[in-house]
């Protein structure tokens, strides 16, 4: 019996291995080269950026606390790299219409993270600073287009 258990548990380990190893991860960088930089201090600069698809956007945080920011994201295939991102998949708790992926990233003083959007539009982010640094919900938006 505890050989038929070990047996079991050595199959699924395999097949889970064989799952992560086969699940495509984005890459961290562009892969036509294009990098915008949009920094983050006391406000944005720029607020909003033009670039092509594939280009990388990169927010970095000038300010000295970790600041939040967010993309929504209604197709999977949108984004075709990613650092720093995770998918939240918290749309639905938005009231929104359609289901709407919401990927984020906290980035830290000095840091950076990235995405390479895949898909011609116009997209919007918000930074959101943390209100035990700022005293106030201080939240600002800026836009992405993607030719």
């Amino acid at each position: 019996m505890t050989a038929r258990i070990g047996m079991v548990l050595a199959g699924a380990g395999i097949l889970l291995t064989l799952a992560c190893a086969s699940h495509t991860h984005f890459p961290e960088s562009s892969l036509t080269g294009g990098v915008f930089e949009v920094k983050i201090d006391n406000s944005l600069m720029p607020q909003s950026v033009n670039a092509k698809r594939g280009d990388e956007v990169r927010w970095i945080n000038m300010s000295n606390a970790p600041v939040d920011v967010s993309v929504v994201q209604t197709r999977e295939e949108l984004i075709s790299c990613q650092k720093g991102f995770a998918s939240t998949n918290l749309g639905y708790l938005f009231g929104t219409s359609e289901y709407e992926n919401i990927v984020m990233a906290t980035v830290r003083p000095n840091e950076f993270a990235s995405l390479c959007f895949a898909i011609p539009g116009k997209y919007v982010y918000t930074v959101r600073k943390d209100p035990s640094t700022t005293g106030s919900l201080d939240k600002t938006s800026g836009s992405i287009t993607i030719e």
